[in-house]
């Protein structure tokens, strides 16, 4: 019931929906069975009290990738994560890069997708950074990446999919600008016309406290792991395939923070242009003073 609301964007019978446990083969395989390509989209960067990264990110892709091959789907599409990398500090981009290896392993054929780190619509960038509880940081934001838009990735996944010269490839898709956490912060802030401050803590201190902080709580928050993935600057695969491959210009982050940040603007502020449509008055402005001068 909480996806339904997907259904209304296909035509009628186009899309239905199938319940599965990921522990249960039987049901991957109901639901793979009759598919022409199979996207695997499942991922946590975070464990829970049933499911670990290891069970989320590898094992759940031996059974997919399993299931795939047992029924000789035409096309299996992977997606992974940026920093995949089986040496990685971080659980998360090791169980990532597992899992990879294991789709490889058992379809030859499989297309690999690391996205960057994705804004959007209820993304986990723009808004994390726009909301009140967001306080606490490490490694004081400087954090490197290229963060990219989820419409471009999804069209990406739709041009894959419909593209068979892209099977068994690997695709890093990433935006055209490289920035620092600090730096998206600050253009949230002129976005927002607020500024969120954050109290930066030492790797060391917070860490502990988030590992047995986990254990307590039941809903999701940061962890352990996550703090780790923040002192990873994103690094590029030089042999990967990218968005120039599939004839996509990606969107840049700061040509779109109003749309999905205008709402956390206070009333007074709220009809104002995006900021960039600001920033272009003010300099015109002063270049017309300059030119009357």
């Amino acid at each position: 019931m909480g996806k339904r609301h997907l259904k209304p964007t296909g035509d009628l019978g186009r899309i239905q929906f199938l319940e599965f446990d990921l522990r249960n083969t039987q049901s991957i395989e109901e639901s793979v069975r009759h598919s022409d390509i199979v996207f695997n989209l499942i991922g946590k960067n975070y464990p829970t009290k049933n499911f670990s990264l290891h069970d989320v990110n590898v094992e759940s892709v031996e059974r997919i990738a399993e299931a795939c091959a047992k029924y000789d789907i035409d096309r299996f599409i992977h997606m992974s994560s940026y920093n995949a990398d089986p040496n990685s500090e971080s659980e998360f981009f090791r169980t990532k890069a597992q899992g990879e290896q294991v789709a490889r392993q058992l379809f030859p054929e499989t297309t690999i997708v690391r996205p960057a780190p994705c804004f959007g619509f209820e993304d986990k960038l723009l808004h994390r950074l726009a909301g009140v509880n967001n306080f606490l940081s490490v490694n004081n934001m400087q954090e490197r990446f290229w963060p990219v838009h989820a419409i471009d990735v999804g069209e990406a996944l739709e041009r894959i999919g419909y593209d068979d010269t892209t099977a068994g490839e690997t695709f890093e898709l990433y935006g055209p600008t490289n920035f620092s956490m600090a730096e998206i912060a600050e253009v949230v802030d002129r976005e927002i016309i607020k500024e969120r401050r954050h109290i930066n803590l030492p790797k060391w201190m917070l860490k502990p406290v988030l590992h047995y902080l986990n254990k307590v709580i039941w809903w999701e928050t940061m962890t352990a792991d996550q703090l780790e993935q923040e002192c990873i600057d994103q690094k590029i695969d030089p042999n990967a395939k990218t968005f120039k491959d599939l004839g996509i210009e990606p969107a840049d982050l700061r040509d779109l923070t109003y749309q999905y940040l205008q709402d956390y603007r206070s009333s007074s502020f709220y009809d104002l242009p995006p900021s960039t449509a600001r920033e272009k008055q003010e300099s015109k402005k002063y270049l017309h003073v300059i030119d009357d001068q």
